[in-house]
Order: C-alpha cells, then sequence, then structure tokens
C-alpha cells in the first residue's frame, strides 16, 4: 500500500514537472516574440491599432507567453519588423522563428496523428507546407506551359514559311513533341490541381475542429485561428491562412507573401462594434464592422418627420432608386441579373474597383459588361488575351474600407470545360480562394477588408476559362 501511494506520488510530480516545463517552453517563446516587438518601435496596443485582427490584450498574452500566437501573427509581426528596420539578420532570425515555433508545438504534446488543439494547428502547419509545394510545382508546369505555347507559335510560323513539305519536315517532327510534352504537362497540373483541392478541404476540416475546441476552451495553451463561420473573439471575419513553414522571402529579404491554398468565404460580423480611443484627442469612435452604420444614435431615436425639412429629401431619395430599379427587375431576367450595383446604395461611399478606384498595380483587366451563365453585368474585370496564366491587380485602400463585394464566374464565350482559379489576397493573406467552371452560375464572395492596406484580385486562367470580376464593390 505504501509502496502504491508513492508511486501515485510520483505520478503527481511528473505531471506538474511536465506542466512547468510546457509553460516555461511558451515562456521562453514570448520572450522572443517581447524581442521581435521591440524591433519595431511599437507597443502591444500600437501593433494591435495597426493590425486589427488582434486585440492589445492578445498580444500581451502571446508576449508574456501566456497562449502560443497563430502562425498570421508570427508573420505580420515579422512583416511590421522588415518594414520598420533594416536587419541584415532578418532572413535568420525569421527561419529561427519559424523553426522554434514547429518545436515548441511538437515540445507541448502536439502529434499529426492526434485531435487536441496542438495537433490539429500542428497538422494545420504541415498541411499548408504541403500545399506551398504544390504550389511551387503548379507554377512551375504552368511556366513551362507558357514556354511551350511560345515555341509552338514560332514553330508554326517557321513550318509557314517553310512552303514545303520536305523543308519543313524538322520543324514539324518537333512540334509533334512540344505537342506531346504540353499534353503530359497538361495531366499533370489537372492531378495537382486535385491533389491541392483535396488538401485543401482536409485543413479545412482541421480548422473546424479547432473552432469546436476553442469553443469549449479545454487547452488554454494555444489560441486556434478561427473558421470560415465567423470571427473569434481576437480575430476579424476574415479567416486568415496559416503560412507555410517558414513563409519565403521575397526580393531583398522581404517577407514573401503567403503562398495559402483554396480558402472560403469568411463571413462579416454583424452589427459587432469596436470601440477605438484616440490618442492625440481622447474621442470614441465606433467601428462597425459590417458596412455604414449611424454612430450618431440618432436612428434608434423616433424624430419627427416635419421637425426639419432637411430629413424629407433625404428620405425621400432613397425611395427613389428603390421603386426605380424594381420595375426592371421584374420585367426582364437580363436586369435581375444586374442587381448588383443597386445593392450598393445601401453602403454609403461604395465604390466601383471598375469605375471609381483605379488600380494601384495591374496585369491589364479588360473593364466593361460580361456574360456569365446568361446573366449579363454592368461592371465586370475580364482578363486580357495573353500567353500569360496569370492575371493580378492591386488597390490600396490605406485601411479606409471595411467590405468588399463581387462576383465571379468564366465568362459565356469561354470554351467548353474551361475553368479558372480566383483569389482575393489581403495584405498578402489570402482571403478567398475559388474554381469556377463555364457555365456555373457566377458565385458571390464578401469579404471582410476591415483595416486592410491593399487588396489583390489575382485569376489563373491556364485551362482556358475567360475569367471576369463581376461588379467589383467596397464600401466603408
Amino acid at each position: 500500500m505504501v509502496q502504491e501511494q508513492g508511486s501515485g506520488g510520483d505520478g503527481v510530480v511528473a505531471r506538474q514537472e511536465a506542466r512547468e516545463r510546457k509553460d516555461r517552453l511558451k515562456a521562453e517563446f514570448g520572450g522572443r516574440l517581447r524581442v521581435l516587438l521591440d524591433l519595431t518601435g511599437l507597443s502591444s496596443r500600437e501593433f494591435a491599432q495597426r493590425y486589427p485582427a488582434y486585440k492589445d490584450s492578445t498580444v500581451r498574452k502571446y508576449t508574456l507567453g501566456s497562449n502560443l500566437p497563430p502562425w498570421d501573427f508570427l508573420h505580420d509581426l515579422l512583416t511590421e519588423v522588415t518594414r520598420r528596420t533594416d536587419d541584415p539578420a532578418g532572413p535568420h532570425r525569421r527561419t529561427e522563428l519559424f523553426t522554434a515555433y514547429r518545436q515548441v508545438l511538437i515540445d507541448t504534446g502536439a502529434d499529426v496523428r492526434g485531435s487536441d488543439q496542438n495537433s490539429l494547428l500542428l497538422r494545420l502547419l504541415d498541411g499548408e507546407e504541403a500545399l506551398a509545394r504544390l504550389g511551387d510545382e503548379l507554377s512551375q508546369v504552368r511556366t513551362r506551359e507558357n514556354q511551350l505555347r511560345t515555341d509552338l507559335t514560332d514553330l508554326e510560323e517557321q513550318i509557314r514559311r517553310a512552303g514545303t513539305p520536305t523543308s519543313g519536315a524538322g520543324a514539324a517532327d518537333r512540334k509533334r513533341e512540344l505537342e506531346e510534352e504540353s499534353r503530359l504537362l497538361a495531366v499533370r497540373r489537372s492531378a495537382l490541381v486535385e491533389r491541392r483541392s483535396r488538401l485543401t478541404t482536409e485543413l479545412d476540416t482541421c480548422r473546424t475542429q479547432l473552432a469546436a475546441l476553442e469553443d469549449t476552451a479545454t487547452e488554454s495553451g494555444l489560441v486556434p485561428v478561427t473558421t470560415t463561420g465567423g470571427a473569434g473573439q481576437d480575430q476579424t471575419g476574415t479567416l486568415p491562412p496559416v503560412p507555410p513553414q517558414p513563409p519565403r522571402l521575397g526580393a531583398g529579404g522581404q517577407p514573401g507573401p503567403k503562398k495559402p491554398g483554396r480558402r472560403r468565404a469568411a463571413a462579416l460580423i454583424g452589427g459587432a462594434v469596436a470601440v477605438v480611443l484616440l490618442a492625440g484627442g481622447g474621442a470614441a469612435v465606433g467601428i462597425w464592422a459590417a458596412g455604414p452604420h449611424d454612430t450618431t444614435g440618432k436612428n434608434t431615436t423616433p424624430a419627427p418627420a416635419p421637425t426639419t425639412p432637411v430629413p424629407d429629401p433625404t428620405t425621400t431619395e432613397p425611395a427613389t432608386p428603390t421603386p426605380s430599379t424594381a420595375p426592371p427587375t421584374t420585367a426582364e431576367p437580363s436586369t435581375t441579373n444586374t442587381s448588383d450595383p443597386p445593392a450598393a446604395p445601401p453602403a454609403a461611399g461604395a465604390q466601383s474597383l471598375v469605375t471609381d478606384l483605379p488600380a494601384f498595380e495591374d496585369d491589364g483587366y479588360l473593364s466593361g459588361p460580361q456574360t456569365v451563365n446568361l446573366r449579363e453585368y454592368s461592371d465586370a474585370l475580364r482578363v486580357p488575351d495573353s500567353l500569360s496564366c496569370e492575371t493580378v491587380a492591386t488597390w490600396q485602400l490605406d485601411r479606409t474600407y471595411t467590405t468588399l463585394v463581387t462576383h465571379l464566374g468564366i465568362t459565356d464565350d469561354s470554351p467548353t470545360y474551361s475553368a479558372a482559379d480566383f483569389t482575393i489576397t489581403i495584405d498578402g493573406k489570402t482571403g478567398f480562394q475559388r474554381t469556377m467552371k463555364v457555365g456555373q452560375t457566377a458565385e458571390k464572395a464578401t469579404i471582410d477588408i476591415t483595416g486592410a492596406f491593399r487588396i489583390t484580385l489575382t485569376t489563373d486562367t491556364c485551362d482556358g476559362g475567360n475569367a471576369a470580376w463581376l461588379n467589383p464593390t467596397i464600401s466603408k
């Protein structure tokens, strides 16, 4: 009996030592984060104001080692360090931090076969790394396909100039070789796209499980990434994907954009209000996360109509476009498809990315009306006729907008069986990704871009589809 009690006591001591070791590991990692935060020159509050996905209290928990942060926090922190300092040890520091983070996950009991929060995050980590490798391989395949298209065009011109079959025999043989290589590359690309789709589904399942564990609060050592269902306590509405390990560096050692896989569109946070105290004036400003709202509180107090003449035209003007748009909607199906512009007026300050706000950087999207699955959209951005598969455009928003709304699809004049990939990137993080095929109804994406500095719309049309962003608008 005495021996059994001694054995039980040893077990309690061992568990206590294990907990202390985990706490020590988290505290040491928090120390690393404090060093990086000091390099940014920002306090935890200032960092949270710059990156609204995090609260001041959350940042302090990370830097004190109370909680381990998600990958996105590490990426944002290192991005800020790179922006503010010319650190020659930046690339080494970045790799070292990501390696240490992964080791902390393992040392705190994470197992890729497990289902606890640590293990799910490790699975996400490994999955995102595999996703990045698939993306690199796809990029190489598409680059080679583009080169083959150029070579085939040159060969066809050479054969045409040769005139006689005998003089162009060598070029014709070479053309057949290139066509066969193109066919094999297309098969390989399709297999890679399918693998990427399956892996993305698995990662989304992991995120769903993490959300369930977060709700039960069974483990306080990690803060999981929120899922597509909405925002977590310290997150914004857009689901930030976990970056690859370690994230790649761009030119000059700058943090490169993360290359996550396909992600579902995140839901907006309806009716959530955050109050921010301005450092200079001390005024309280209500920031609504789901578009424009009356921050003055006047809408909550019923005001008599005849009080002033000003409210009357204000109320009559919105009433006028509402009936004016309704008759065309019922009159013909084609105007029903253009119901996106009438949906914009309720959002004060809404601007079209086609007609109102020029792109900061643009690969050459073509603007104008487009038809998708027999529905016409008045304002659209369509990919140009180009040998390149990828078309990219970036808008600088200066953190003044909250919502991006757009439809997306493949135009009806696209080849049979064609498809395209659509990606919306917010400050280097993928907020939405989808593959569409010709004949499908255009899909609507509503993205929370609160605090976004820049957004990027990317299309990949290696599968031959004429991709189009339909009636894209942003609002405050």
